[in-house]
């Protein structure tokens, strides 16, 4: 299965996050953004359920942040979500935005640069778990191998951007 990036943001951030998901794009990864997606008309438990499926499809997170993203519920439910589901997960924004401080958990990418890195890293974390779950079986196995390399992946970019 090819690696996919589920983009989350404000639908007040559709173009940024545009931008984000071509770039992602760009590097080879697959992306899901749901401003292109028709079944979006819904809202509350419906759009629960369409997002939860979207995710299920997904490996992987960036978050696109901006002043607006506090006045949004479902950027939040869906960094929730992918944590548990023990995505590779980051933080997009061009500027300087006041996160809340369980943001600081996963890498702030700020440019071009900073998806490209994240996409190399991404591609390395994922050779890495293939060869780590030949022969797991175990689904709950499976899952704390995921886990645990998203938390290599996670520690690995934060270093390397810190770096620049």
């Amino acid at each position: 299965m090819a690696t996919k990036v589920f983009i989350s943001h404000k639908n007040t951030d559709s173009d940024l996050a545009t931008r984000v998901a071509y770039r992602v794009r760009l590097n080879g990864l697959e992306v899901y953004l749901d401003k292109i997606d028709d079944a979006l008309v819904k809202d509350g438990p419906d759009l629960a359920d369409h997002l939860l499926r979207r995710m299920s499809e997904c490996q992987q997170l960036i978050a696109v942040v901006s002043s607006q993203t506090k006045d949004s519920w479902w950027v939040p439910w869906e960094i929730g979500v992918g944590s548990e589901k023990g995505f590779r997960m980051a933080s997009y924004s061009e500027s300087y935005v006041n996160l809340p401080s369980y943001l600081e958990k996963w890498p702030a990418l700020h440019s071009d640069r900073d998806i490209d890195l994240y996409c190399e890293y991404s591609k390395r974390t994922e050779t890495a778990l293939n060869t780590r779950m030949r022969g797991v079986i175990n689904e709950d196995r499976r899952v704390q191998v995921r886990k645990d390399e998203a938390l290599d992946f996670h520690r690995g970019l934060k270093a390397a951007l810190r770096t620049r």
